[in-house]
């Protein structure tokens, strides 16, 4: 498509009603999208826990978790519960554990023990779900145990095993049970929870199971509009794209300059570095060093270099006297690109479908610390030759 063809087509889309509404909703403020925390496993099972909990904030005291109890209590693999046997379980006395041994959710009774598995974008693996009831048997001997596989739609496990001890139970249960919740007891209900639980069932519906009115009206206007949607998928921003300007803030925050860029990698220098590295090197702004992190092409790690640009050797010999009397220095492999420096550590982008902010940061800082301590000893090493550096700027 030329110019003319894009801007007739955008205006056609800005002129759809179903654009409105969309656009509309959109901007309805959602606690849990603006915490981008929509399809992340700990953040879900934290607000059921939350839910779950008779002696919580929100008010319901032990409405939901019956509700839970009694349509586990009907599944052919839960023998260990019946409906009856859920109302005469001491609620006064129930606790909620998180994390507990590596283990999503517990609910302990008195006699009872239900363990939750909750699988938001991920499936069950390296025998975690046999592992998990091994630890509750040993831990729980004396209770009668339940287990529960939780996924957006109800899967069941992987582990063709633990099929028979794991009963499958879905968001959308959640999400009919919680919208009983709110309908019934919604005007008895403190305003902020009743929002907090509206919310939540917003993005459960919209981002987990697909099925929200929003989802509906963007399938229709995808139907009207396909052609400029097409041509705007295909020229999106790829993940590499959207990690850079974390990384980028992370540079600026360490108080270090941004220099030459390149597509999943980001490269800089100190600021007082900066102004005495020759510009005679091979990147697009002609440094002959730089510091740099590849964060994107690995897929499982980023790796944090110092590098040396190919340019006359008397520069090169400087950055060769000035850096091999820190410790961590090894002598460079290649004839033109030099690394005197490396530090990889782990950050996966291979199975990244979006970029959540929060986690990219945890992953940038298990390593920041190490960088920062390199850092600081090439800028020291390298201020002590500044003069010479001078002399071929």
């Amino acid at each position: 498509m030329n110019d003319l063809e894009i801007k007739k087509k955008y205006r056609k889309l800005l002129n759809d009603i179903d654009f409105d509404k969309i656009e509309l909703e959109l901007r309805k403020p959602n606690i849990f999208q603006i915490l981008k925390i929509s399809r992340t496993e700990i953040r879900h099972s934290n607000f059921l826990a939350w839910i779950l909990d008779p002696n919580e904030s929100h008010g319901l005291g032990n409405i939901f978790l019956i509700k839970f109890l009694r349509e586990l209590a009907t599944s052919e693999i839960t023998t260990n519960l019946n409906e009856f046997e859920v109302e005469e379980l001491n609620f006064n006395n129930v606790e909620l554990r998180r994390e507990w041994k590596n283990i999503d959710l517990l609910i302990i009774f008195d006699t009872l023990v239900v363990c939750i598995e909750n699988k938001v974008d991920s499936q069950d693996h390296s025998n975690q779900l046999s592992r998990y009831r091994a630890i509750v048997d040993e831990n729980f001997k004396n209770y009668k145990r339940v287990f529960v596989y939780l996924t957006p739609t109800g899967e069941q496990p992987n582990d063709e095993i633990e099929k028979d001890f794991y009963t499958p139970y879905s968001y959308e249960n959640i999400v009919d049970q919680a919208d009983k919740v709110l309908k019934i007891h919604g005007n008895s209900l403190n305003t902020r929870v009743y929002q907090y639980i509206s919310d939540y069932l917003t993005t459960l519906k919209r981002e987990l199971m697909k099925n929200d009115t929003l989802n509906e009206l963007a399938a229709k206007i995808y139907k009207n509009h396909r052609e400029l949607f097409d041509f705007v998928n295909e020229n999106k921003p790829d993940i590499a794209t959207e990690l850079y300007p974390i990384f980028l803030d992370k540079i600026q925050k360490s108080d270090w300059i941004e220099c030459s860029k390149n597509k999943g990698v980001i490269r800089f220098l100190t600021k007082a570095l900066y102004p005495i590295i020759p510009r005679k090197g091979q990147w697009a702004l002609r440094e002959c060093f730089l510091f740099e992190v590849d964060f994107f092409w690995n897929k499982k790690k980023a790796i944090f270099k110092t590098a040396v640009s190919p340019c006359d050797d008397a520069i090169q010999d400087i950055f060769r006297k000035a850096l091999e009397s820190i410790p961590e220095f090894k002598k460079p492999r290649g004839k033109k690109w030099l690394v005197h420096f490396q530090y990889d550590w782990k950050f996966e982008t291979e199975d990244m479908t979006e970029v959540d902010e929060e986690k990219v940061l945890e992953m940038i800082d298990a390593g920041w610390t190490v960088i920062t301590d390199i850092v600081n000893k090439v800028e020291t090493e390298l201020l002590k030759y500044k003069d010479e550096l001078e002399k071929h700027l």
